[in-house]
C-alpha cells in the first residue's frame, strides 16, 4: 500500500471535513457585518433573533424593521396623521449549507449554498399572495472562488381597500444572477403591475431589468458608489384620470444608468438616460423622446460624506436641518468643487406632430480653490463656469413654439379681451414670421436648410449667442 498516497488522502479528507466549519464562521461574520451596517442607517434596524451554526450548515433568523416612529417625531408630523402602533418589520430566515461539497437542498460544489426567505406573515393583513410561498425568496451559491449565482422570486401579489377604493395587482417577479469576471450580471422580469384608486388608475406591462454591478449588498446598503450598469424597461404604461376620463399612453419606456469609477482620481461619472418611444395624451403626442444627463467628476469622498449627512438628517428636527446643511457644505463642498464637476445634457430630443428638436448642453466648474464669502454670489460662480449649448429645430417646430409664445404675449394685453379666437389666431400667424425674422437679424437664432439653430457659450464670465456677445447683469466687472 502506498503510504504517501494514504497520507495525502487522509489530509485531503481532513481538509474537506474542517473547511465547512471555517466557511460557516465566515457566514457568521458576514451576517454580523450586514446587521451592523443596517443598524448604522438612520431609519432601519436589524436584530438577530436566533443563530444556529453547525459543522455543515447554519440557520439564522433576522428581524428587519423601519423606524417610522423616530422619523415622524423628527419631521414634526402629527402621529394622528400616520397612526402606527409599532414600527413595521419582517423576519428573514437564512439557511446556509457550507461547502466545498454542500448537501441539504440538493448536492453540489461551492463555498456556500444558501436560501434567504421572508415569509411576510406580518404583511398578510395588507397584501395577499399564495399562502404556500414566502413573499420573497433568494437562493444561491457562492462559488469556490467567490463568484455568486442566485435566483430570487416575489410571487403574485394583490391588495384591496374598499374604504379607500384602492386595488393593486402584481403578477410577480423573477430574477437571476451570475458572475462575469469582477462583475455580477442580474436579469429580472415581471409581466404586469396595475394600481387603481378613486382618482386614477395605472397599468404597466412587461417590466424587465438588466443589471451589471461590481459592488455587493453591503455596499448598496451603505450607499457606496461602485461600477454598475442598469437598464430598466416597461413595454407599455397606461395612466387614466378616473374622474375626468383622460388617458395617457406610453410605449417602450427605458431608464438607463451607467456608473464608472476612476480609482486613480477617486472620482465617479454617472450617466442617466430616460427614453419613451411613443407618448399619447389628451392634448399631447410625441415620439422618440430622449433625455440623457451625465454628471462627471464626482468626488467619492464628498458623495460618502453626503450619504452620511443625508442618513443622519432623516432623524434631525426639521428646523435644525438648514444649519446642519451649511455646516456640511463648509466642511465638504470644496473638495468636490476642486474636482471640477460637470453637469451635461448629452441628449434632449423629441418628435412632435409639429416637427422635431434636438439639443445638448455642457456645464463645468473650473479653477475653484476656495469657497466664496457667500454661496449666493452669482458673479463668483459665473466666473468659474464653462458652458456651451446647441439647440436645433425643424422650421415647423420652431414656428409652432414661436406661435405659442406670441399667443401668450397677446393674451396678456388689454386688446386681446375684445378679440375673437379667430382674430387672435390671425394676429399670431401674421406676427410669428416677423418675430422669427427679428430674432435671426439680432443673431439670437440662425436659419439653416432644415430649420433653425442656436449656439450659446459662457466663458470667463462672458456669454454669447451664435457668436454675438450678450451682457449679463450679474457678470463680474
Amino acid at each position: 500500500m502506498n503510504k504517501p498516497l494514504l497520507t495525502g488522502a487522509g489530509v485531503t479528507l481532513v481538509a474537506l471535513g474542517v473547511t465547512p466549519y471555517f466557511i460557516g464562521t465566515s457566514v457568521h461574520e458576514n451576517v454580523n457585518a450586514a446587521v451592523s451596517e443596517i443598524n448604522q442607517q438612520a431609519v432601519y434596524s436589524a436584530e438577530v433573533l436566533s443563530y444556529d451554526k453547525g459543522w455543515f450548515s447554519t440557520t439564522a433568523e433576522i428581524k428587519l424593521a423601519v423606524d417610522f416612529q423616530a422619523l415622524i417625531n423628527a419631521q414634526n408630523f402629527d402621529p394622528a396623521d400616520i397612526p402606527m402602533e409599532e414600527n413595521p418589520g419582517v423576519t428573514a430566515t437564512l439557511v446556509a449549507h457550507h461547502g466545498p461539497v454542500y448537501f441539504g437542498d440538493g448536492l453540489g460544489l461551492g463555498r456556500v449554498h444558501y436560501t434567504v426567505s421572508i415569509d411576510g406573515d406580518e404583511l398578510r393583513e395588507y397584501v395577499q399572495w399564495d399562502g404556500q410561498q414566502p413573499i420573497y425568496r433568494n437562493e444561491g451559491v457562492v462559488g469556490l472562488f467567490g463568484g455568486l449565482n442566485y435566483a430570487d422570486v416575489i410571487p403574485a401579489l394583490s391588495a384591496t381597500s374598499e374604504e379607500e377604493g384602492f386595488t393593486l395587482l402584481f403578477s410577480g417577479y423573477t430574477g437571476e444572477a451570475e458572475p462575469d469576471g469582477d462583475h455580477t450580471l442580474y436579469t429580472s422580469s415581471g409581466e404586469s403591475l396595475s394600481i387603481s384608486a378613486d382618482e386614477f388608475s395605472m397599468e404597466m406591462k412587461n417590466l424587465s431589468m438588466d443589471l451589471s454591478y461590481e459592488g455587493n449588498l453591503l455596499a448598496a446598503v451603505k450607499g457606496d458608489v461602485f461600477e454598475s450598469e442598469v437598464k430598466a424597461l416597461v413595454e407599455s404604461m397606461k395612466i387614466t384620470g378616473v374622474s375626468v376620463g383622460e388617458t395617457v399612453q406610453m410605449e417602450n419606456i427605458a431608464l438607463i444608468t451607467d456608473t464608472d469609477v476612476n480609482e486613480g482620481t477617486n472620482t465617479a461619472n454617472i450617466y442617466v438616460e430616460y427614453a419613451i418611444d411613443n407618448l399619447v395624451g389628451p392634448e399631447f403626442e410625441a415620439t422618440n423622446m430622449v433625455l440623457g444627463v451625465a454628471i462627471n467628476n464626482l468626488d467619492i469622498k464628498f458623495i460618502n460624506a453626503y450619504q452620511d449627512f443625508s442618513n443622519t438628517s432623516l432623524l434631525t428636527p426639521a428646523e435644525e436641518v438648514p444649519a446642519k446643511m451649511m455646516e456640511f457644505i463648509e466642511a465638504n463642498l470644496l473638495s468636490q468643487l476642486k474636482a471640477e464637476p460637470e453637469l451635461n445634457i448629452t441628449k434632449l430630443k423629441a418628435t412632435l406632430p409639429e416637427g422635431s428638436f434636438n439639443a445638448h448642453a455642457n456645464t463645468k466648474l473650473v479653477g475653484i480653490n476656495a469657497l466664496p464669502s457667500t454661496m449666493e454670489d452669482v458673479a463668483y460662480w459665473v466666473t468659474h463656469l464653462l458652458a456651451d449649448a446647441q439647440i436645433t429645430a425643424d422650421k415647423a417646430f420652431a414656428q409652432n413654439m414661436a406661435s405659442g409664445y406670441m399667443m401668450s404675449q397677446l393674451m396678456a394685453t388689454p386688446q386681446a379681451q375684445n378679440m375673437t379666437p379667430e382674430e387672435l389666431q390671425a394676429a399670431v400667424e401674421q406676427q410669428t414670421p416677423m418675430m422669427l425674422s427679428t430674432f435671426a437679424q439680432q443673431g439670437l437664432i440662425k436659419e439653416t436648410e432644415k430649420g433653425y439653430e442656436t449656439k450659446l457659450e459662457l466663458k470667463d464670465g462672458k456669454a454669447s449667442v451664435n457668436g454675438t456677445p450678450i451682457p449679463l447683469p450679474f457678470a463680474p466687472q
